[in-house]
């Protein structure tokens, strides 16, 4: 099987990715503020090459359009295009910090009597949903995550005061901060960081012509997206592995970004019009 197929294959795009990433790489590059928004001949260029139908699409049109997550807007011509939503974008902005680590871990700890078990469990889902551990009983952790959301969720529960958020700027016992790494599985979140620049080197490799090194930027930006960015554990770089990939596999993207921006502005200008 050729090298981008095995890629595509390993790092599959659902239907929803395929739709907003010609959206994202709008909102996003500075190199294309200037060009229109994507058509839908633009979308599903890209999408056909992510292995998505005309069905599937659509599909994903109609229900980000019902979430409003993209708005579509007919230009002078009276042909449609794409707009991804602000909030969309701000959303997705907010989540790529980690280049950014602040120092130390996060503690939640909370309190009930023994008959709010409904209450109890509300807020221990809303901890789990923002990505805390379970340390004990009554007790989560995480990195160092902005807690406004966290707080405006709790706050709409009713349940504020039964939460109590503790900082942890740094913590010595180097013993203790492996146990607290192993919640999140850090060595397996290394392993799958190694095999991902492994596939993103090979991906990138032979003799490309512009618009299949346009489409393949675009489909890694995806991928990038919602493996390195969303998922990544917001833990500072000293506590993590001599080995881990991280840094590698941003030098990585943006060298390819950088060298493949004509070739993305001329792909995008062509597929668009």
């Amino acid at each position: 099987m050729p090298k981008p197929l095995a890629f595509m294959r390993d790092y599959p795009l659902t239907a929803k990715a395929a739709v907003h990433t010609p959206l994202v790489f709008r909102a996003g590059l500075e190199s294309i503020q200037n060009f229109p928004w994507p058509s839908l001949e633009g979308i599903r260029d890209f999408a056909h090459f992510a292995g998505i139908g005309d069905g599937a699409v659509r599909t994903a049109l109609s229900r980000a359009k019902a979430e409003a997550s993209l708005l579509i807007e007919a230009d002078s011509s009276g042909r449609n295009r794409y707009i991804l939503a602000p909030a969309t974008f701000a959303m997705g902005m907010a989540q790529i910090h980690s280049d950014r680590r602040r120092e130390g871990f996060l503690l939640a700890i909370f309190s009930f009597t023994k008959d709010e078990n409904e209450d109890r469990s509300a807020l221990r889902g809303v901890l789990k949903a923002y990505g805390f551990k379970k340390l004990a009983q009554n007790t989560y952790i995480h990195g160092r995550v902005e807690t406004e959301g966290l707080r405006a969720a709790i706050a709409a529960l009713g349940l504020e005061e039964h939460l109590f958020l503790f900082t942890c700027p740094e913590i010595e016992d180097a013993v203790l901060v492996t146990r607290i790494l192993a919640l999140f599985d850090i060595e397996g979140r290394r392993k799958v960081l190694r095999a991902y620049l492994t596939r993103l080197k090979s991906f990138f490799s032979g003799r490309l012509t512009e618009d299949e090194l346009a489409r393949r930027l675009l489909y890694v930006g995806a991928v990038h997206w919602e493996l390195i960015e969303a998922s990544e554990p917001p833990f500072p770089a000293k506590y993590l592995p001599d080995d881990y990939a991280l840094a590698e596999i941003h030098r990585l993207y943006g060298q390819k970004l950088a060298e493949g921006g004509k070739a993305i502005l001329s792909y995008y200008e062509k597929t668009n019009q």
